[in-house]
Formats: structure tokens, sequence, C-alpha cells
């Protein structure tokens, strides 16, 4: 059987090279960087090859032009879209689906990016066709770990929790993602489903208490396409919702809500981008931590039931990189399911959470009588 040719636009950025790494040292595939800086991708292409005798290389790829992107991804399988331009996805999404190839991205879940890709859904599903979105942890891990427990457990409650922290100091970003990163927040969407329907509002936060190392925090509700039809799967299911946890006083209350008033005026979103960045390396703390909790209730064989399950991992991009490459190795390596789907429905739970621990999560799952 042939290898497969994956390749990884935005290759050399956070996320982009820990995925590729995480790929590489299977040996299974054979990997193109993409970026649109040449020296770049081919510098992390070597790096990784010297570290895993993988086959990589470097290619000069821009996610915003197709024409180029036709060229860069011939006699690929896969392309992934790991590049901080969530608006491009769309374009990479249409080369994918001129060229007869499968598609995966890691951003986040936004209406414009769905919209965009429902709108070539047809063409997905007579080409047979695999297109997985919002892949990663936030979006990517809830619906997963909803259908884990799921498995078990009639699910009446299965809200999940995630608090994250990175030690801004240390990264760069290429041109324009602090001003995307600013704009994805700006059209978040406070939506859970509570008490039987789906309820939009700021008021859906809540206090959950993480354990170490983060303790009880805040967070608020993160709409995901995953758990939109959650409810029609799971019909027991009363209240499930993503509550995110935030940045930390400063950040949350004051230079966000003051960077996503400037950016609704395109003359000021450079300037307020890079203000929100420099507060991040600023105000937030040095520690990295990742932790995910989906706090589940229902009946297990008549019996009513908590259920917990728990995904950590020390370096939130590493975490991401994770659960894409375990789902990119579902795509290259199991049985076909083409469509279109977010990666949380996409994969197989049990397939899927063994990859995580092989890759280094921590994924731990009890259960109790209520």
């Amino acid at each position: 059987m042939a290898r497969a040719t994956i390749a990884i636009l935005g290759g050399a950025g956070n996320t982009g090279r820990r995925l590729a790494r995480l790929l590489a040292r299977t040996g299974d595939y054979d990997l193109r960087l993409m970026g649109r800086t040449k020296a770049s991708v081919d510098d992390a292409a070597a790096r990784i090859a010297a570290e895993t005798g993988a086959t990589l290389v470097g290619v000069r790829a821009d996610s915003s032009d197709r024409a180029g992107l036709l060229t860069a991804l011939s006699g690929a399988d896969l392309v992934v879209s790991a590049t901080s331009s969530a608006g491009n996805a769309p374009v990479v999404a249409s080369a994918a689906l001129t060229l007869g190839i499968d598609y995966f991205d890691t951003h986040l879940s936004s209406s414009s990016k769905w919209q965009a890709l429902r709108a070539i859904e047809p063409d997905i599903l007579r080409h047979g066709l695999q297109f997985v979105s919002d892949g990663g942890f936030h979006p990517g891990l809830p619906a997963a770990m909803i259908r884990r427990l799921a498995s078990t457990v009639d699910l009446t409650h299965a809200p999940v929790y995630a608090s994250f922290n990175v030690d801004w100091s240390r990264l760069s970003f290429g041109a324009g993602a602090a001003e995307d990163f600013v704009c994805e927040l700006r059209e978040m969407d406070p939506s859970a489903f509570v008490e039987g329907r789906w309820v939009r509002s700021w008021r859906n936060a809540r206090d959950f208490d993480f354990g170490s190392p983060v303790g009880r925090q805040g967070t608020i509700a993160m709409g995901i396409e995953e758990l939109r039809n959650l409810p029609d799967r799971f019909p027991h299911l009363k209240e499930t919702g993503f509550y995110i946890g935030g940045f930390g006083p400063i950040i949350d209350y004051a230079v966000l809500p003051a960077a996503m008033l400037a950016a609704l005026l395109p003359p000021l979103r450079p300037l307020a981008a890079a203000g929100f960045f420099a507060a991040l390396k600023r105000w937030t703390r040095r520690e990295e931590w990742t932790v995910l909790v989906c706090d589940g209730r229902g009946v297990r064989e008549g019996t009513p039931t908590t259920v917990r399950l728990r995904v950590s991992h020390d370096d939130p991009y590493e975490l991401t990189a994770i659960a894409a490459a375990a789902c990119v190795r579902e795509m290259v390596g199991a049985e076909r399911r083409p469509g279109l789907l977010p990666q949380g429905l996409y994969v197989d739970p049990e397939i899927f959470f063994r990859h995580l621990e092989a890759m280094g999560a921590g994924v731990n799952e009890n259960a109790r009588p209520a």
C-alpha cells in the first residue's frame, strides 16, 4: 500500500510543526510542510527529519492563493489547514475539492467557515471525500468526550469545561495572526443547551473546580458546531455545552472588551490586536496547562450515575496537535467515512482516545452511583 502524502499548511507554525513531528514519529507518511516563507518550512522540515528519520519537504504556499495551492497540493492525499488565517479555510477546501483530496482544519468553529463548507458538501459526498473541520482540542474534543461517556451511560447532563494557559511571551506569530485571533473572539457564540433547549446568552457562565493546577475558575459558554446535534443523537440529554475559562481578570474585563470594540473599526484592528497580544504577554501567568472535563450525569442499567472524563496536557499547543494527529491518523489509516463533519463527530471515540494516550495526553475516566 502506498504511503499517504499529507500536506500541512502552517507547517512551521505553533500547531503545524508539532502536528508534523507527531505524524513523522510514526514513519508512515510523506509530509509536506507548507508556508508563505520557504526558509521557515525548509528549516522545520529539516529539524523534524533529523529527529525522526521521516521524509519531509518544505514547500512555499499561501493559503489565500488558490492557484498556487492547486500546484503545491498536486499529488497529496490530504491537506491540513493549520494556519492562523481561518478566513482562508474556504480557499483551501475549494482547492482540495478540485484536486479530489481529503481536507482537515484546526481552525476555531465559526458560522462563516461552516457556511462555506456546507455550500460544497454535495460535491464532497459526490466525490467520496472526507472533509473534517474544527480539529484540535477546542473545538475537537468536547463532542468526542461526550460520545465516549454516552457509550456506557444514558446521559442527561454532559457539560464540558475547559481551562488552558499559554506562556504567551515565548510564542511568535505570523503577520495578521493577532488580528485574526481578536476577530474570531469577537464572533464568539455564548450558546449552551439548557433545560432541553439552546440558549444564546452571555449569562451562560459557570464556576468549575478543575483541580490541580487550575483550581476553581470562572467559565463562559462557547458555542461549537460539534455539539449542535448531540441532543438529537442522545434523546435523554437535557443539558450540554462547552464552557471555556478566561485569560485572567485584567484581560477578561478590561483589555479584551477594549480590543473587541476597537476591532469593529477596520483601521484600528491591527493596533487593537497588537495591544491585546502585548497585554497577554505581560499580564497572564507563565505556567502552562490544558484541562478539559466532561462532568456527566445519567443512568446506567437503571442506576443514577455520575461519570467524569478528564483530558489534560502541560502544553496547549501540543494537545491541539495530538488531537489533530489522532484524527488525521484515522482519516488516513481507518475505513473511509466520506462526508463533511467536525472532528468531534468524525472520530471513533475508542480509537481516538487510545491514540491520545499513546501520544502523551492524560486521559482519566471514572464513574460511580449518584
